[in-house]
């Protein structure tokens, strides 16, 4: 059985913390003794700002930093491998440029 890790725990404690917190909040608010109108619009603006504010969170906490170490790796990686795929594609070019194929050679 594969052992859980911290990153798989913390991530559903905090799925498991949004989704209860919504659900209660929910309740809580239909429980209220309120008007049903005057219920709805102020549940829809909370669920707004809430959305909204896990929203921000979410980007906050996914967002990687510009300057790390192993960011600046790849990126500088994946430029050698670009400018090598173009090297590569200019041979091959100019391999078949000097190189007619079989089959204009055949036609003509």
């Amino acid at each position: 059985m594969k052992e859980p890790s911290i990153a798989g725990i913390a991530r559903a404690a905090v799925w498991g913390l949004v989704l209860g917190g919504g659900v209660g909040f929910a309740l809580g608010m239909l429980l209220a003794p309120e008007e049903g109108q005057k219920l709805r619009r102020r549940l829809a603006f909370q669920l707004d700002n809430l959305s909204g504010e896990i929203g921000k969170w979410v980007d906050s906490f996914s967002a990687a930093p510009e300057s790390s170490e192993a960011r600046q790796k790849g990126e500088s990686l994946i430029a050698d491998v670009e400018q090598r795929a173009r090297q590569i594609q200019h041979d091959m070019d100019q391999l078949l440029e000097r190189y007619p194929s079989r089959r204009s050679a055949a036609s003509n």
